[in-house]
């Protein structure tokens, strides 16, 4: 046998045997400060759905002013119209912190979370916050004219806090209609499972 048989398995060097080393970790696959996400237009469209759906919550539940009965004063309509708004503008406030959260902290890259479709499910999430916060803004501002014209509206009612819920759930279906379509763009370039275009 020649030498190079005899030195098989062997490195070159000092004929130090060649041990198969396992791939060094991947340093996405740990929890650290995602800085692509908070500086790309997803991140800061997050940011700003955060703040929008907060003031949105504010101004709905300053509809009514402090120190009345809402089960006496307040119209069953209108209690029905703030009550549904509150809901929505929390719930949404509250999911879009958890997005922004798992992004911040690349929590999408870790283990099992690696392996989700993120893209479609942002979409998805997008468009069932998308519908009824639209709806609900809607119903918001037609509030805000009848408030308007109630007699006794100096005593219930604050002027303009339906106005103010309708204005900002507005620019929540904006961010919603963006942030959806910007998900959807490597979807249809690279299929369901492409990392979302902020993963470091």
């Amino acid at each position: 046998m020649n030498d190079n048989s005899n030195n098989q398995g062997f490195s070159n060097i000092h004929g130090v045997p060649s041990v198969h080393q396992p791939n060094a970790p991947n340093y996405q696959q740990r929890i650290f400060f995602n800085r692509n996400y908070i500086l790309s237009i997803h991140g800061i469209l997050r940011a700003a759905l955060i703040i929008f759906q907060f003031a949105a919550w504010v101004s709905a539940a300053a509809v009514l002013k402090p120190g009345n009965n809402t089960s006496e004063n307040l119209q069953g309509e209108l209690l029905a119209s703030r009550s549904a708004y509150l809901f929505f503008s929390i719930t949404g406030f509250l999911i879009a912190i958890i997005i922004l959260l798992l992004n911040i902290l690349n929590v999408i890259n870790l283990g099992v979370f690696n392996r989700l479709p993120w893209n479609l499910l942002i979409v998805i999430t997008d468009l069932l916050w998308l519908i009824p916060t639209f709806v609900v803004s809607i119903v918001a501002a037609v509030r805000e004219t009848q408030v308007k014209n109630l007699e006794t509206n100096q005593d219930l009612f604050n002027i303009g806090a339906f106005g103010s819920a309708a204005f900002f759930g507005f620019l929540c279906t904006i961010i919603y209609c963006v942030d959806a379509g910007l998900h959807i763009i490597p979807i249809i370039k690279n299929g369901i499972h492409s990392p979302p275009p902020y993963s470091p």
